[in-house]
């Protein structure tokens, strides 16, 4: 009995070891065999799959495969070549190992379920090929059950607690074979991955991304005639974001049209941003870079838009931008040739923004968010080349409807002396700078899209300089009042208020007969300008510009002017009036010798007052001139010398009376004065004070 025992028992632990030896030596080919028939059954006979060899511990679930090849049948062929109702892509997968811990080998071979611990895929390249032409269900829908059944095959369900990806790289291509995706250098966490029957597969993009951290090298797109290129593309789902350190778009000819670095979205959709070339985020940020865009007439002669060419995405919804350090370059779309417009060190934030379409330009960016546009100044050449234009670093607001500029100025690049030389006929040459320049009250919506300025104030620091030279030919050609000039400015404006803060006026000319210059100063001018407009609409409301002024004349006088012109008036109508306080009548010379060939030896100005109305053509009212003690010289052109006339001045002194008033009579000036139309409005309004001043001072 015994030793049948023994028998029956050594005939078992043989049967045992060689089964075991048998499974060893067989077991891979076995598992092979299962793996292979579970892939073809699992993708109904498409696909088959390969490796060199493997390595499984049955045991301890462990198991290691390299080289694995995951390939179509012949079907591929078909699909490229027909309109096939089969299949919309095909998958070419080539790993050069994949390590398993913690499997459920049984399961796997058995064709029920896929169940690890964790999985280690190395260097895996994927292509993904577009074939045949099925009808496009809706995109929801039909795209995450296609994944699903690619993913799941025959199997009740994959789940993973943990999946890593090193050195991977994945193409998707057309149906030629021609990569237009590209993305390289992939790495891949990812925790708790599980697909079955019970999960809500209309969302099934939502379980692949749960708990991924991936990092991509580099993302090339082809789209259109557009190179796109995202470098160091890092996507962190718990984190909610995703970080790009270059994001480079270039034109067919290599042209860069869209560069920025270091930027980062959150609360992205990674679907919608992968496989739907659409941008789904909270909040963009980015360093910038280098962006162009476009100027392009919209609805007519004079209404340009600017254009964001955006060929990268076929849709972006975002609630927020923030971009600083960028270079933008504005190109005229109708002259592809001209030079940009450029701004450097562009900052620019938004908000609320929504959905932008491809192509879309500004205005649909941003036309209903509240956005802060902020940069360097920029400067340009007059057409005729004379005059620089530079404005200073600016900022534009619009939900606090504001603009500031530091500084805008207008700067001749020729010397006075060589401005004149070119001159036929006098012309003023203009030194113009314009300090703290803030508008309140905008409408920018208006700005932008209509090209139209509409605010509530404007406060500005006007230094402005201005020469002319009386040697030169008188132009025959009428100046214009200021109505007119507003009016003539292809641009429509209607700002409530301008404030004039501490500004300062010079006003220089080279007498015709003295050959020297004088020079009339304001110094600390403050003001306000009230209803500045050119809208027709606007002066049919109210047609009158009222200006109101006060500062120092010459450094001696306090004045104060206040000035009404009628916008809409046929002969640009137009009231003034104003006073200056007492100075030393002898503070005059340094204007009254070269300009008018006349020196005052004594008098005191006490106060100076007027008021008078005029239009394009003349001016009449009255003045007051109290002084004491004048008593004048005048002047005559001895080799480059200004001299006394003696017999003229002794007359000019004895028509003329030294006091006002004079033993208790007060003597009222009268004006009416003929207005040259060759000079300027500013040369009526001190020509009829002048008027004035002459017939309070004359006996008779």
């Amino acid at each position: 009995m015994k030793r049948s025992f023994k028998i029956i028992l050594i005939i078992l632990l043989a049967a045992v070891a060689g089964g075991w030896f048998y499974w060893q030596y067989y077991k891979k080919g076995f598992v092979r065999n299962k793996i292979e028939n579970a892939v073809s059954k699992g993708t109904d006979s498409v696909y088959y799959i390969h490796y060199d060899s493997s390595s499984i511990d049955e045991i301890g679930g462990n198991a290691t495969f390299y080289n694995i090849t995951l390939q179509p049948d012949s079907l591929q062929q078909q699909l490229m070549m027909f309109d096939t109702a089969s299949e919309e892509s095909v998958y070419n997968v080539r790993i050069e190992k994949v390590s398993v811990k913690a499997a459920n080998i049984p399961a796997l071979v058995s064709n029920t379920k896929v169940e690890a611990g964790s999985i280690e895929i190395t260097n895996p390249v994927i292509y993904i090929i577009s074939a045949g032409k099925k009808e496009k269900k809706p995109l929801d829908l039909y795209d995450t059950l296609a994944i699903y059944k690619k993913l799941l095959g025959k199997y009740n369900s994959i789940n993973a607690r943990e999946i890593t990806i090193t050195g991977g790289h994945i193409y998707f291509a057309d149906k030629t074979g021609t990569a237009h995706t590209a993305l390289e250098g992939i790495s891949v966490k990812m925790k708790n991955f599980r697909i079955d029957s019970t999960r809500d597969y209309n969302n099934i993009i939502s379980y692949f991304v749960k708990d991924l951290v991936a990092k991509v090298q580099k993302l090339k797109l082809r789209t259109g005639n557009k190179f796109i290129t995202l470098s160091d593309l890092e996507y962190n789902a718990p984190g909610k974001f995703i970080r790009l350190k270059k994001f480079l778009e270039e034109d067919s000819s290599g042209q860069v049209v869209f560069d920025i670095n270091n930027s980062s979205i959150n609360n992205i959709i990674t679907d919608s941003f992968i496989f739907r070339q659409q941008v789904r985020a909270g909040n963009f940020q980015s360093e910038g870079g280098l962006i162009k865009l476009y100027r392009t007439e919209h609805g007519g002669a004079g209404n340009e838009q600017i254009e964001f060419e955006n060929n990268s995405f076929d849709e972006i919804f975002v609630d927020a931008i923030n971009i600083s350090k960028t270079k933008i370059l504005v190109y005229n779309k109708a002259k592809p040739t001209e030079p940009p417009f450029i701004l450097n060190n562009v900052r620019f934030s938004a908000n609320g923004i929504g959905h932008l379409y491809s192509g879309s330009n500004i205005i649909e960016l941003i036309g209903k968010s509240n956005w802060v546009l902020a940069a360097e100044g920029f400067s340009f050449l007059s057409k005729d080349k004379i005059y620089k234009f530079t404005m200073g670093d600016f900022e534009i607001n619009k939900g606090k409807a504001g603009i500031f500029m530091k500084n805008f100025s207008m700067t001749p690049q020729v010397t006075d002396e060589a401005f004149v030389k070119s001159l036929k006929y006098q012309q003023d040459i203009y030194r113009f700078t314009f300090n703290n320049i803030r508008l309140n009250g905008v409408d920018i919506p208006s700005l932008i899209s209509r090209q139209k300025l509409l605010a509530g104030t404007v406060s500005l620091q006007p230094v402005l300089n201005i020469f002319n030279d009386r040697t030169v030919a008188p132009n025959p050609a009428a100046k214009l009042f200021p109505q007119q000039q507003l009016l003539n400015i292809n641009f429509p404006i209607d700002i409530q208020t301008v404030l004039i803060q501490d500004g300062s006026i010079r006003y220089s000319e080279r007498g015709a007969v003295s050959k020297q210059k004088g020079t009339v100063t304001f110094e600390h001018v403050n003001g306000k300008i009230q209803h500045v407009t050119n809208i027709k609409e606007a002066m049919k409301v109210n047609n009158k510009m009222v200006v109101n002024a006060r500062g120092t004349f010459m450094g001696v006088s306090k004045i104060k002017t206040t000035w009404n012109l009628l916008l809409n008036s046929s002969n640009n109508t137009f009231t003034a009036s104003g006073s200056a306080t007492g100075f030393d009548a002898k503070a005059l010379n340094s204007i009254a010798e070269p300009l008018g060939m006349a020196s005052i030896k004594t008098g005191q100005v006490n106060k100076l007052s007027f008021d008078f109305a005029g239009d394009y053509l003349q001016s009449k009212g009255t003045s007051t001139l109290l002084y004491q003690d004048l008593t004048v010289e005048l002047l005559k052109k001895d080799s480059n010398e200004l001299r006394k006339k003696g017999l003229s001045s002794f007359i000019a002194n004895l028509l003329a009376k030294n006091n006002n008033p004079h033993n208790g009579n007060l003597k009222e000036g009268k004006i009416s004065f003929q207005r040259d139309t060759t000079k300027s409005f500013f040369n009526l309004l001190w020509k009829s004070i002048f008027d004035g001043a002459k017939t309070t001072i004359q006996k008779l």
